[in-house]
């Protein structure tokens, strides 16, 4: 009719675009709700177990991502030397990593969750070089230095007015350093950290010595040699063992009348090979302690009349004398990063000259250093690893690429060598003093 208005279409117009409006909104709402989601959180934490010599296992801690509105669905961690990144799903669990080479390694984590947004996290691992810790007379004692497998960077970590000598690292965090010291009256175990820090006595046995001190696998314990049993005696050394901090002292080995020294820690057991006279065809042969303990039995000896396992020339000029027995020298044997063979010093049969030798950790299989590199190399050296120089105090390096030595030419001063697995390269790391007893991780 005319004049008359009609306001229900307009009405139900825009009842109609509001509803259309806000059904719009619900849908994309809906579609883009990631979008007011939050990113999940990737938290990365790190533990090298105290160790930054390579090698260096790495443990890595992830469980500590989370997603506040969500779960975390994938993760990737990137380790920053080239290898394969860990992947998985599950952030709970512990991650080792290896890391072979010395550097900084930046270490990335990223996290995914279930609405496809990412959290990152980094963090930088640094890892340094392989060291060789050994005893050196650059100042009218034996002390206590260290060094990179190269030679460079020496330096003293334990300096005094008495002698210290025979340095062993602990396994695993290698932050510590047993070691053998004289106070001019005898000689007693002693560690530190390898800054040379925090120096603490752990035998107070006067007037007998304590040396050669070696840690167990597990850094729990140290074997030493001790003519503690009749002081002094240079007939009754026998081997001992304590915890790392020198208490529940026991005695291992019952070889008197004959005697025991130069004991070492097998890397991966309690085994425990050392030098004894007893039941020798020659001055000395090498004799093992079984892991599950039981009584001693001999491991290596030869049918020539020499000494075997620690063979090496008279340490002379000492503050206090080792009161060590006839035909016993400072070298001891080694051995070898995975456990599975043991280098020790031997005289040849005629000539009286000092090599070093190889044998499987059952005691078989004996050759001389130069043939051991030969079978890993498949090349010949011609008296260039064993050499008419005294070579004894064997150490791998903990890295499996080489071993250190000591080489002592007629009439003059032993140095620390290294030789090179991979090439049978020798190369000399020190020239300044003598020095002996090279130590590393074994």
């Amino acid at each position: 009719m005319p004049g008359t208005r009609c306001w229900t279409g307009r009405r139900r117009t825009r009842r109609w675009a509001v509803a259309g409006l806000l059904g719009t909104l619900a849908v994309g709402l809906a579609a883009c709700m990631g979008f007011f989601g939050q990113a999940p959180i990737a938290l990365l934490v790190f533990d090298t177990g105290g160790d930054t010599e390579v090698p260096v296992l790495v443990t890595f801690d992830i469980s500590g991502s989370n997603d506040p509105d969500g779960t975390i669905v994938s993760f990737e961690l990137v380790f920053g030397d080239g290898s394969t990144p860990e992947t998985g799903t599950d952030v709970s669990v512990p991650i080792d990593h290896e890391y072979t080479e010395p550097g900084t390694y930046t270490v990335v984590l990223t996290v995914t969750d279930n609405d496809g947004r990412i959290g990152m996290a980094n963090a930088t691992v640094t890892i340094g070089p392989v060291m060789i810790t050994f005893a050196s007379r650059r100042a009218g004692d034996y002390d206590i230095y260290r060094m990179q497998a190269d030679g460079s960077g020496q330096g003293a970590v334990a300096n005094t007015a008495d002698d210290e000598l025979f340095p062993d690292l602990v396994r695993g965090t290698r932050d510590r350093i047993a070691f053998s010291a004289e106070d001019g009256t005898s000689w007693n175990i002693w560690t530190m950290a390898v800054t040379g820090g925090s120096q603490t006595p752990l035998t107070t046995q006067t007037p007998s010595n304590q040396i050669q001190p070696s840690w167990s696998r597990t850094g729990s314990h140290i074997a030493y040699a001790s003519n503690a049993a009749q002081t002094p005696s240079s007939t009754t050394w026998e081997i001992y063992r304590m915890t790392s901090t020198g208490g529940s002292v026991t005695q291992l080995t019952t070889q008197s009348p004959s005697w025991a020294i130069a004991p070492a820690y097998s890397p991966t057991s309690d085994a425990i090979v050392f030098v004894s006279d007893k039941d020798a065809t020659g001055p000395s042969a090498l004799w093992l302690l079984p892991a599950g303990g039981g009584a001693a039995t001999k491991l290596y000896d030869s049918a020539d009349n020499v000494r075997i396992g620690d063979a090496s020339p008279a340490v002379t000029g000492l503050g206090t004398g080792l009161n060590l027995p006839a035909g016993a020298g400072i070298s001891r044997p080694a051995w070898s990063p995975d456990g599975s063979r043991i280098a020790f010093s031997r005289e040849r049969t005629t000539g009286g000259i000092i090599d070093i030798y190889v044998i499987h950790a059952d005691g078989t299989g004996a050759m001389t250093l130069e043939q051991y590199v030969e079978a890993l190399t498949g090349s010949t050296f011609i008296n260039t690893i064993t050499s008419d120089a005294d070579e004894y105090s064997p150490y791998w390096l903990e890295d499996g690429t080489g071993m250190a030595f000591v080489r002592a030419p007629a009439g003059g001063d032993p140095h620390i060598f290294v030789v090179d697995f991979e090439t049978g390269a020798v190369t000399q790391l020190t020239t300044a003093g003598e020095n002996v007893s090279p130590a590393s991780r074994r």
